[in-house]
């Protein structure tokens, strides 16, 4: 099996790699000596590695992979899309010994009833150049771009129907995902033929949503846990669930703290530190009827709505990854980090 690997001590991040890319199925099957399975490695376990810094192979090792014991049937779990997805189950036997990789074909697999909507519409001024010629959730974050990551993160966790609102250069992106079958998605495409904010492509989805809905903006880069995340909004029972993540700016002056005249303190370039709205939200379906059809229609303004109503609404802080690329600075870092490791 070209996607077994065997492990040993002095197994590097970068053998990893290097075995991963050979085989170009983005998973490996990590087994001892003896062949017995000691866990899974995905391209996605590779990714959050590299974003939380995590680059030893016993980190992004997945421990508890999902098998099959050789003689049953796919778990429901994976029927059903309720496990983490992956090209492979592991068929094992008795003793834990690796027998063959199950290909898991994207029919075999139910979609969560879960749509993500990706606002991918935005100009992307702030980028200049890198902009002129592609919209920005389309700009190169190592191999993939922007938008392809998003993708693979959401289906990870088995979100598979998926709604791109678009409007600058939309053909780049229709041209690139199509209707995302051969990426094992479902994708609707929503045109907005003017910008309508962060929430007002909303309104032209015409399809009724069953269950709550992820928006994320389509500019971001995250290892964050999908799966958490909707289970959080769900035991809260919330309306509306809003990603947070803690930003810290220094000052670059001393700080006087005075009263009338009289100096009570000094502070020498102090942090100082707050929660900022991270554009990534969970919302129930009802939400939807709120937003005027084809009319600027910004999330914070939503927001801002259901608190006034007195609707549960919740803030889900972000401790993993998480970069928005809006400047120029934000995304030459980010592409240095996986262009380092060659994804």
């Amino acid at each position: 099996m070209k996607q077994t690997l065997v492990y040993h001590t002095d197994l590097s991040f970068r053998d990893v790699m290097r075995v991963m890319e050979a085989n170009g199925e983005g998973f490996l099957a990590v087994v001892d000596d003896d062949h017995k399975l000691l866990g899974t490695i995905s391209d996605s376990d590779i990714r959050r590695g590299i974003l939380n810094n995590r680059t030893q192979v016993m980190e992004i090792m997945n421990l508890e992979p999902m098998t099959i014991l050789r003689g049953t049937t796919l778990p429901t779990a994976v029927q059903e899309g309720k496990s983490r997805q992956s090209r492979y189950i592991p068929v094992v036997d008795e003793s834990g010994k690796l027998l063959e990789l199950l290909a898991i074909k994207g029919q075999l697999l139910k979609s969560r009833p879960n749509k993500v909507v990706i606002m991918a519409g935005g100009l992307g001024r702030r980028l200049g150049e890198l902009t002129e010629d592609l919209p920005k959730p389309m700009l190169p974050m190592g191999h993939k771009p922007i938008l392809h990551i998003i993708l693979d993160s959401f289906m990870e966790y088995g979100f598979r129907d998926f709604y791109f609102c678009v409007n600058y250069k939309s053909g780049v992106i229709r041209e690139y995902f199509g209707d995302g079958k051969s990426f094992g998605a479902n994708i609707t495409y929503v045109e907005e033929s003017q910008a309508l904010g962060t929430a007002g492509a909303l309104s032209l989805i015409e399809a009724p949503f069953d269950a709550p809905f992820f928006l994320i903006n389509g500019d971001l880069i995250t290892s964050l846990n999908f799966d958490s995340l909707l289970n959080f909004h769900l035991e809260r029972e919330a309306t509306g669930t809003m990603c947070i993540h803690e930003y810290s700016q220094q000052l670059p002056y001393g700080v006087v703290n005075a009263r009338n005249g009289r100096i009570l303190s000094l502070e020498e370039k102090p942090f100082h530190t707050y929660y900022v709205n991270a554009g990534i939200y969970v919302l129930n379906p009802e939400v939807k009827s709120r937003i005027p059809y084809g009319q600027p229609f910004d999330m914070t303004t939503l927001f801002e709505q259901l608190v006034a109503e007195d609707f549960e609404v919740n803030a889900y802080i972000i401790n993993e990854f998480w970069v928005d690329i809006g400047q120029i600075r934000d995304y030459e870092q980010t592409r240095q980090v996986f262009s380092k490791f060659g994804i």
